[in-house]
């Protein structure tokens, strides 16, 4: 019986110590570092630092990082964790291997960091060839001298930028040129052009590497009156919410000779604020172009953009677009002007949103006007649930009542938004 019972013990005790101790291996402490900072990087920074704790092989693993990720929005509210937040970055930028190259920083600020801390960020990245830099942070007082160090759009190394003012009023007040050599990608949300000379604003004329281009929600300094958008490398241009300060004098003239994609969207502005739009080249390489107009604009505008994008091979127009030109169509007072001769166009999409009630007949109508003096090609109808998808609609009715919140009751809005972070 003791035999059996040893036999028994064996057969049911060593299967046990082995399966034991291949649960408890650490696989993930035995990968190269090179793996570890791979993952590690793609994480919030005060996460990547959390793993010094782990053993002696992780502590210092986080100085070697290339991405710094800081995410303000767990310290909301709450004075002491924006102060031990503002600490706890200084710390890691102290801290640091600065031997290290540093490849992408990504700040996401909704409360004040101090712009001794944030410059202090700007001259960290600088100093350590930043390539990739994101910031989405409320700049209250508009001037990048108040704010934010300029030495950050004279950075040789930036191939990516990406700068959303988030506060809504003032639009942050940009360096009259970008000292940017190495720029590839370029996104801007509610900024401030000022004249270079005269009365024309060229910011981007240096960039000579520029591809891609995001304008959204951008303004005229009082002294400019035209936003010169001269790149000659530039490829793919978006232009959202063009609006003006002051008067109708001011637009928007291209001079990009090998734009290949043109988009340009307008939401809930006034119809006094939208900016001309027209170009100094005939654009013969654009392949793509779309026209989202949420908003009414005058007939002469509407031909004006229209003739930007005589050149267009494919051409999408949204269900607010036609809507606008069936309204001009209706009164034909306003219709002096005729459509411009599309004269490589391949395709024509016209995209509607279900529940907006449009008829064939109408869509038909508008498309004929719209291509009177062109030759004939295929139209394309696409039925959409608003733009993308349902999400997308409902994040942008909640953005544009937070801004509307934020503009009449700060506070209130302020608390609003924090309940969505926060799922409070």
């Amino acid at each position: 019986m003791e035999e059996g019972k040893e036999t028994k013990g064996k057969l049911t005790t060593e299967p046990m110590i082995q399966r034991t101790t291949e649960e408890e291996r650490d696989r993930l402490s035995e990968l190269p570092d090179f793996v570890l900072l791979h993952i590690m990087n793609f994480i919030d920074t005060k996460d990547a630092l959390r793993t010094c704790i782990l053993s002696k092989r992780w502590k210092d693993l986080w100085k070697h990082l290339t991405t710094l990720s800081f995410d303000q929005s767990t310290s909301l509210f709450d004075e002491r964790r924006v102060v031990n937040f503002n600490k706890f970055v200084s710390q890691v930028l102290s801290c640091r291997d600065g031997s290290i190259l540093l490849i992408n920083v990504r700040l996401v600020i909704f409360e004040s960091i101090g712009s001794q801390l944030l410059n202090r960020i700007m001259k960290y990245a600088v100093l350590h060839n930043v390539q990739r830099l994101t910031m989405n942070i409320p700049f209250f007082y508009g001037k990048i001298s108040t704010y934010l160090d300029p030495i950050i759009f004279s950075c040789q190394s930036l191939t990516y930028l990406e700068l959303h003012n988030i506060s809504c009023w003032p639009p942050l007040e940009l360096p009259k040129s970008l000292q940017l050599p190495a720029l590839k990608t370029l996104r801007l949300t509610r900024v401030l052009f000022t004249a270079t000379n005269n009365v024309c604003a060229e910011p981007f004329t240096t960039c000579n590497l520029l591809n891609t281009l995001v304008l959204n929600d951008f303004f005229l300094h009082n002294d400019a009156k035209i936003l010169f958008i001269s790149n000659s490398n530039l490829s793919s241009l978006k232009l959202e919410n063009l609006k003006i300060r002051d008067t109708f004098q001011h637009k928007v003239v291209l001079s990009t000779p090998n734009l290949s994609s043109l988009t340009v969207c307008i939401f809930g502005a006034s119809s006094l604020s939208i900016q001309p739009l027209s170009s100094t080249c005939n654009l013969s390489c654009l392949e793509e172009g779309t026209i989202d107009i949420a908003t009414d604009i005058s007939h002469p505008v509407l031909i004006g953009w229209l003739q930007v994008f005589t050149n267009v091979k494919i051409l999408t127009l949204s269900y607010e677009t036609l809507k606008l030109i069936l309204k001009d169509l209706s009164n034909l007072a306003t219709m002096g002007s005729q459509p411009p001769c599309f004269v490589k166009l391949e395709s024509l999409k016209v995209v509607t949103y279900l529940f907006r009630v449009i008829s064939d007949e109408e869509v038909n109508k508008a498309v004929e006007y719209l291509l009177q003096n062109s030759p004939l090609i295929r139209v394309l109808l696409s039925k959409k649930l608003y733009h993308g998808s349902l999400l997308n609609y409902l994040g942008k009715c909640f953005y544009i009542l937070f801004n509307l919140f934020h503009f009449l009751f700060p506070f209130l809005a302020d608390a609003l938004f924090l309940q969505q972070i926060i799922g409070c």
